[in-house]
C-alpha cells in the first residue's frame, strides 16, 4: 500500500522533470488527480482511491476549499468510490462536492448538473428511487436547454426512463425511452453500442407491459449492435 508520504515523493520526483516554472503544489496536485483517474480506468480501485484523497489534501493546501480544484478532487473521490461499490461514501462526497460547485457556478450550470447525475446514479444504486428521479429531471432540465438534441441529453432521458421502469411505472417510462433512442440514433447513429444499451431498457419495459413480441425484437437489435461492435474490435 503507498501512503500519502510517498504518494507526494512519487509526485515530487516526477516534478524534478518539469521545465515550465508553476507553481509546485499545482503539478503535485495534477499528477495526483492524472494518476487517480489512470487506476480509475484500471480498475486499481485502491489504489485510485488513495490518489484521489490525496489530491483533495493537495488542492486544500495549494488552492484552497473556494477552488474548482478542491470540488473537482472530491467528485473524483466520489466517483472512485461509486465504481468500488461503496455507494454511501460516494453518495457523501458527491453530495459536498455539489454544495461546493453549486456556491461557484450556480444550480444551472451543466458542470453542475454532470454532478447532479453522478448522485443521482448512487442514490438510484440504493433503490432511492423517488429522490433519484428527481435529480435526473433536474440534469434533463439543464441538458435540454444547454445542449438540445444531443448525446449527453438522449443519456439523461435514458436515465430518466430507467428510473421510471425501477418504480414500476413503465407506461411512463416508454415514451421517456422512445425519445432517448431517436435522439440517440439520430446523434450517434443506429449501430452505437449506447443505442443498444437503451434498447435494451425499452426492451424491458415493453416485456413489463405485456408486450413480448415488440420488446423481443428490441432486444434483438440491441445483440445484434453488440455483436458487430465486438467483430469491429476484433478485427
Amino acid at each position: 500500500m503507498i501512503t500519502g508520504t510517498r504518494l507526494r515523493a512519487i509526485c515530487a520526483a516526477v516534478l524534478l522533470g518539469f521545465a515550465v516554472q508553476v507553481p509546485a503544489g499545482e503539478v503535485e496536485w495534477k499528477m495526483l488527480t492524472d494518476q487517480a483517474n489512470l487506476h480509475l480506468q484500471r480498475g486499481s480501485l485502491q489504489q485510485a482511491e488513495l490518489f484521489a484523497r490525496e489530491a483533495i489534501a493537495e488542492a486544500d493546501r495549494s488552492f484552497g476549499q473556494k477552488h474548482r480544484a478542491y470540488d473537482q478532487s472530491i467528485a473524483t473521490l466520489g466517483l472512485v468510490l461509486r465504481f468500488a461499490q461503496k455507494y454511501p461514501e460516494a453518495e457523501k462526497e458527491f453530495r459536498r462536492a455539489l454544495v461546493l460547485r453549486e456556491k461557484a457556478l450556480g444550480p444551472r450550470d451543466p458542470a453542475v448538473a454532470i454532478l447532479v447525475n453522478n448522485l443521482a446514479d448512487v442514490v438510484q444504486a440504493q433503490k432511492k428511487y423517488a429522490e433519484a428521479e428527481k435529480l435526473h429531471r433536474r440534469v434533463l432540465a439543464v441538458f435540454e436547454k444547454t445542449y438540445g438534441d444531443d448525446p449527453k441529453t438522449a443519456a439523461s432521458l435514458n436515465n430518466l426512463g430507467a428510473t421510471l421502469h425501477a418504480q414500476g411505472r413503465n407506461a411512463e417510462a416508454e415514451p421517456v425511452l422512445r425519445r432517448a433512442l431517436a435522439m440517440k440514433e439520430k446523434t450517434l447513429g443506429p449501430g452505437s453500442p449506447s443505442v443498444a444499451h437503451t434498447l435494451n431498457n425499452l426492451a424491458q419495459v415493453l416485456e413489463a407491459l405485456g408486450r413480448k413480441a415488440e420488446a423481443g425484437k428490441h432486444a434483438a437489435r440491441a445483440a445484434a449492435i453488440h455483436k458487430n461492435a465486438n467483430a469491429g474490435v476484433k478485427s
